[in-house]
């Protein structure tokens, strides 16, 4: 009878082989979790839509007050594009967006400060907003692009590059650009050399050359991406900001200037509103628009017995909001001009502009080479506009055809000038206001689909 082979274990061959053979088993045992979950989780195309093209638009600011944004999410929408659009949901986006059956929204909480210093709360901010979005991101895995407003662009920015290049490989990023991050910082420091203002503007410059594809708002802008941050041409658009259909001259509303005066609140405690000349302004009450230049233009112009009454409706918030408030209630405007602030729903803000004469933009521009959204919301209702001067303005308002540019050391008294001029010559604030409704032909729609419909339809 033969002997039976003795079982003496892997006992010997570990003592043969070492710790090599150890490693080698240990890492035969882990394939079938590197084959079916790890791989796949780095490498696999994740399907947020079936075989639709898929887009994540994310910008950190109030969806409802982010207009081109939202336009981006509905014309990607009509190409078929399954729309998640992300952001902060401080107030409800137009009706068009909530009610698309292509656009989900989600919303990214906020973080507020209480009380603490710049630096600690930025840096309080920027970690909690890293694992925000990192899980928000990672609920998008496999989403075809993520399109990313620009500013602002910390954390986002770079969290959406690693996630991209590391997590969801065949996601491309587009950044659009509505102004540069650092220009922004600088209105704090005043100083480019300022360290923190050269780190944002290198975190931005080399960040922006890894996107797919980068928008911008100007054509100057464009330039400045490309000469100066040295970004491939070939890789950048420009697409200007316009109107959506919401916007429209009061000519083409459902109702008078009279219905809307009669039946607002904004008006109803105003005796005789309907012989008051109407200004409109829209801000975010930031140190780039400085809301002191329009009201000392008043106070000239309330000096006057021959001006007409005036009624200036100021909409948005901000930080500076308060100030604005105090300054209009030091001035002690007599009953010829009434100051009055406002935080008007999507659907009112369009009716507003359309009643009024004249918009007025203090805009600046911290960089020079952005351009203000609120002047193409006047040109849309055709409404013509008064605007402070800065590089790149002359590629929206044509000076004495669509609004005048104001130039001049006493911008106060340049922009009172021209409200007494207008209001007592009837026949240029009407030519003016006609070169405002042709411009208010030119339509997002029409913009988009020249632009950006022939780079994503057969994508």
């Amino acid at each position: 009878m033969g002997e039976f082979i003795k079982y003496k274990g892997f006992e010997s061959a570990f003592r043969w082989g070492g710790w090599s053979v150890k490693y080698l088993v240990a890492f035969y045992l882990c394939l079938p979790l590197l084959a079916y979950v790890i791989l796949p989780f780095f490498t696999a195309k994740r399907t947020l839509s079936g075989n639709r093209k898929s887009i994540a638009i994310i910008v950190l600011g109030d969806l409802g007050h982010s207009p081109r944004m939202c336009y981006h999410s509905l014309s990607f929408s009509k190409l078929n594009y399954y729309v998640t659009l992300c952001g902060y949901l401080q107030s409800e986006p137009s009706d068009e967006v909530l009610e698309d059956v292509n656009i989900d929204i989600k919303t990214i909480p906020m973080v507020k400060n209480h009380g603490l210093p710049f630096l600690l709360f930025a840096i309080k901010k920027v970690c909690m907003q890293v694992v925000t979005l990192f899980s928000l991101l990672f609920e998008l895995r496999g989403v075809d692009y993520i399109m990313i407003q620009n500013p602002p662009s910390m954390p986002l920015l770079l969290i959406a590059i690693i996630f991209a290049k590391l997590f969801s490989r065949n996601t491309k990023i587009i950044i659009d650009w509505h102004n540069l991050n650092y220009s922004i910082l600088n209105l704090k420091y005043n100083n480019e050399n300022h360290p923190l203002v050269r780190i944002l503007k290198l975190y931005e410059m080399m960040l922006g050359r890894l996107a797919f594809c980068n928008l911008t708002v100007t054509k100057r802008m464009k330039q400045f991406l490309v000469n100066d941050f040295g970004m491939n041409p070939k890789k950048i658009s420009t697409l200007h900001d316009r109107p959506a259909s919401s916007f429209k001259p009061l000519q083409e509303l459902e109702v008078t200037k009279m219905d809307v005066l009669n039946s607002h609140p904004l008006f109803q405690d105003i005796t005789g509103v309907d012989k008051y000349k109407i200004l409109v302004s829209s801000t975010s009450f930031t140190p780039d628009e400085d809301f002191n230049i329009l009201l000392d233009a008043l106070k000239y112009y309330d000096t006057s017995e021959k001006n007409e009454p005036l009624l200036l409706i100021v909409t948005g918030k901000g930080p500076l909001k308060q100030a604005f408030t105090e300054r209009v209630r030091d001035l002690q405007f007599s009953k010829k001009v009434v100051v009055k602030s406002a935080w008007l729903s999507v659907e009112d803000y369009p009716v507003i502009l359309a009643i009024a004469d004249i918009g007025v933009s203090l805009h600046t521009s911290s960089s020079g080479i952005d351009l203000p959204m609120k002047i193409v919301d006047f040109f849309g209702c055709g409404i013509p506009v008064i605007s402070l001067d800065f590089p790149a303005i002359d590629e929206l308002v044509k000076h004495d055809y669509n609004g005048v540019v104001v130039t001049g050391k006493d911008e106060a008294k340049v922009i009172c000038q021209h409200l007494e001029h207008l209001f007592k010559d009837q026949e240029e604030l009407d030519r003016l206001t006609n070169g405002a409704i042709e411009e208010s032909h030119r339509r997002w729609n029409e913009n988009w689909n020249r632009v950006m419909k022939p780079r994503f339809e057969f994508e």
